[in-house]
This record gives structure tokens, C-alpha cells and sequence, in this order.
């Protein structure tokens, strides 16, 4: 019988673990208008994605496009909507809501409450980047 072979080869001398209390104030905690986003895994830590946990302030309303990225999205407290600005069609966010633009959607968030949410990006983040003036989060 074969041997499954694992599928990231790197010598693993201890396994990533970090808190949210740990990431404040480092690169991982990006600031920006309207939302904050700490990132638990970067490219630096070599796992192929970025995981984040992200709040959107009440009130927020950001047109965003990743020409570079996918993302996958689980909401855990919140509402407000998500609107396709190719199509118009709009969405519901809310607590146990997943959405994934795989196809590099242009779209706008409109929170009605302050949204908290687990992110997973692909390809993975280098740091810092944030959503720029036209919308777009920089090539990682």
C-alpha cells in the first residue's frame, strides 16, 4: 500500500498558533477605513492561504474588486448586504451566511451593524495590503 505523502513538504519545527490579542499592533492587524482585519496566516508562514478574522463598523459601504485573489467568507455576527455591481443582484449578510467570489466579482458591502467574519484569501496575503482608492486590494 502506498504512503499518502503530505502535501506541504517544509520541515515543521513548531506549528503556527497565535491570538488575537497576540497579532495587535503587529502586521497582521490592518487598520483601515471602516473595518479591521487580523490576519492569522500569511504567505510568509508558507500554508498556501490567508485566514483572517475581519469587522466591518456599522454603517460601512466599500465598493471592492480582487483582481488577484479569491476569497470565501463565513459570517458570524452581523447584517447588512453584498451587491454585485455587474449584475445588481444583492444578498443577505447575516450570522451563518457563506459567500466565495471565485470569479474576482466586483461588489459592495453595505453593513447595517458592525459584521465579524472568518476570511480565507487565495493566493495568500503578503501583510498589510488594503483595499485602495478605486477599490482594489493591491497584487500579493
Amino acid at each position: 500500500m502506498d504512503r499518502i505523502k503530505p502535501y506541504n513538504l517544509r520541515k515543521i519545527t513548531k506549528m503556527i498558533y497565535h491570538t488575537v490579542e497576540s497579532l495587535k499592533g503587529t502586521d497582521r492587524d490592518v487598520q483601515a477605513n471602516g473595518y479591521t482585519s487580523m490576519r492569522f496566516l500569511l504567505k510568509k508562514d508558507n500554508m498556501g492561504f490567508t485566514m483572517t478574522e475581519s469587522f466591518g463598523e456599522a454603517g460601512f459601504s466599500e465598493e471592492v474588486e480582487y483582481v488577484e485573489n479569491m476569497e470565501a467568507v463565513y459570517v458570524i455576527e452581523g447584517t447588512g448586504t453584498i451587491e454585485l455591481l455587474d449584475t445588481g443582484e444583492t444578498f443577505k449578510i447575516a450570522p451563518g451566511v457563506f459567500y466565495a467570489f471565485d470569479k474576482h466579482e466586483r461588489h459592495r458591502y453595505h453593513l447595517e451593524t458592525e459584521v465579524r467574519a472568518i476570511a480565507v484569501m487565495n493566493p495568500p496575503l503578503v501583510g498589510d495590503e488594503s483595499i485602495d482608492a478605486s477599490g482594489k486590494l493591491p497584487g500579493t
